[in-house]
């Protein structure tokens, strides 16, 4: 089975070019949407994160208030080195499994969006790395869009290794400044080459 890792910078497309891939037939999985379960209530991951941040980060409802926690540990690189300390092997973990079953299934192909790949260190064992990329103005446009202030968006831009290095330690990248159909040639393009070796 062909193991692709998709990785990238903030509001670069990487769930797009996911969604292309699922719609190309292959499984695809998004550590972001692993990590989020994994920090619901009653999860070994909600109890550590609520112990070591306290209340405040909690809603109403008593739910892991991720805007919030966000704009603690950006602002504090020593906090957010603890919340993935706490995080990342338990989506690891998590991803393995889900890339042993597709294996058992007989998946001739199987994905893992993981925007932290390399700050995780994680990118060996996959078969191709693709990068997707998009260039600062156009994160900070499609960031802002999201209601999140400059400031916001610096600091979370800044706490990720830098695209250009992700760029150059990929197998593939995909730009995405421009039409999403532009993406979605990229990423037909990319795939068949992956699959082609």
């Amino acid at each position: 089975m062909f193991r692709i890792a998709v990785t990238g910078g903030l509001a670069c497309g990487k769930s797009t070019v996911g969604e292309y891939l699922s719609k190309a037939g292959l499984a695809v999985c998004d550590a972001d949407e692993l990590a989020h379960r994994l920090m619901v209530p009653g999860e070994s991951v909600f109890e550590e994160i609520v112990q070591f941040f306290g209340g405040d980060i909690l809603s109403d409802e008593g739910e892991i208030d991720r805007q919030r926690l966000g704009a603690r540990v950006f602002s504090n690189p020593k906090e957010l080195e603890v919340l993935n300390r706490i995080v990342h092997p338990e989506v690891k973990k998590a991803w393995g499994n889900w890339l042993d079953c597709r294996l058992k299934d007989g998946c001739r192909a199987a994905v893992a969006l993981v925007p932290l790949l390399y700050e995780a260190g994680e990118a060996k064992g996959w078969d191709a790395v693709v990068c997707v990329c998009a260039s600062r103005k156009t994160q900070i446009q499609r960031l802002a869009g999201r209601g999140l202030s400059l400031d916001d968006i610096n600091r979370r831009i800044a706490a990720q290794m830098p695209l250009a290095k992700k760029a150059e330690l990929a197998d593939y990248v995909i730009m995405n400044d421009e039409s999403k159909d532009l993406l979605r040639q990229q990423t037909m393009i990319v795939l068949n080459n992956v699959m082609e070796k």
